[in-house]
């Protein structure tokens, strides 16, 4: 991705429906007092841009919840009670970030919520909180893995990145060795996961890096992707989807790339039919190469365009 769920197969959808404006107390000292403001409500409305984001603010504020797509309201930054029958324990993770997702010049929140249902899984999630026109709200999370090891995350360039270890096919839960960088953008108001390397034993790692067209490009009918990875993928086969916010998933198919050997570099210059959608839409196409070991994504890149 040029600088823009749980890394999950690409024959899952990269992204979940729905938003929630998050509703914070409505009067955070700035800057914030030792004594805590009392736990935010779903409401009406949502609060103003001008009162601005603070790590204390976002601890005790109402989230909808990533797993159980429920509202949660978490107190000094957890939650822990019974929802449609099933415990819940929510907590949100250290390390929280500020930085404009949306071009609007007004920070906006990455954090990290991490979710039990009682049993041994603790499913990590990325969540933003976003401006949105004089208010804020959350895009739906997108689930990054059970027990992932989450080196940093941070917001540059108006996407946000991690550092982490997911889980390879043989690692068992408790010891992820699978190095990975992912980056998450929030296109139109919903999270997607634009772009994915993984470490490789031998040094280097696999990714995929679409170098034309560039984000922002007006396209109609069709459109050439051309690029390149380091490491060709198994028989010269990515996975190609088209996805928007308002949508989903709208396009799923095969696509392949040039290359001369079995994990030689490879090249593309493909030309893709676009699906046929409103005028103003922003498209999200992304090429992702799965691992024929388990269907994880080993590499992603994605583009976003606008159609005309």
């Amino acid at each position: 991705m040029k600088p823009v769920k749980f890394v999950i197969p690409l024959l899952v959808v990269l992204f979940a429906t729905g938003c929630v404006n998050i509703n914070l107390p409505t009067n955070v000292p700035n800057p914030p007092q030792p004594t805590l403001p009392p736990p935010a409500t779903l409401g009406p409305t949502s609060p103003p841009v001008a009162q601005g984001l603070t790590e204390e603010v976002l601890r005790n504020s109402t989230f909808l919840s990533p797993q159980m797509g429920v509202p949660v309201t978490l107190v000094d930054g957890k939650f822990s009670g019974e929802v449609n029958g099933s415990r819940l324990n929510v907590v949100m993770q250290p390390g929280v970030q500020f930085g404009d997702l949306n071009s609007d010049q007004v920070p906006d929140a990455a954090l990290l919520l991490a979710e039990d249902m009682g049993g041994s899984g603790t499913f990590v999630s990325m969540v933003v909180v976003y401006s949105n026109g004089s208010n804020f709200k959350q895009a739906p999370g997108l689930l990054i893995e059970d027990r992932p090891i989450i080196n940093s995350i941070g917001i540059m360039d108006g996407v946000v990145k991690i550092d982490a270890f997911l889980h390879g096919p043989n690692d068992p839960m408790a010891n992820p060795t699978q190095g990975v960088k992912e980056e998450f953008s929030l296109v139109d108001g919903k999270l997607f996961l634009t772009h994915l390397t993984s470490a490789i034993q031998a040094g280097g790692e696999r990714m995929i890096q679409i170098d034309s067209p560039v984000d922002g490009t007006p396209v109609s009918g069709s459109v050439q992707l051309t690029g390149s990875m380091p490491i060709g993928p198994f028989e010269n086969n990515l996975a190609l989807t088209i996805s928007d916010a308002a949508s989903g998933l709208l396009l799923q198919e095969g696509f392949m790339v040039n290359a001369v050997d079995m994990g030689a570099p490879a090249t593309f210059a493909n030309v893709i039919t676009l699906p046929v959608v409103q005028s103003g839409t922003h498209l999200v196409v992304t090429l992702s190469e799965l691992s024929m070991a388990n269907g994880m994504p080993l590499a992603i890149d994605s583009v976003i365009l606008v159609v005309k």
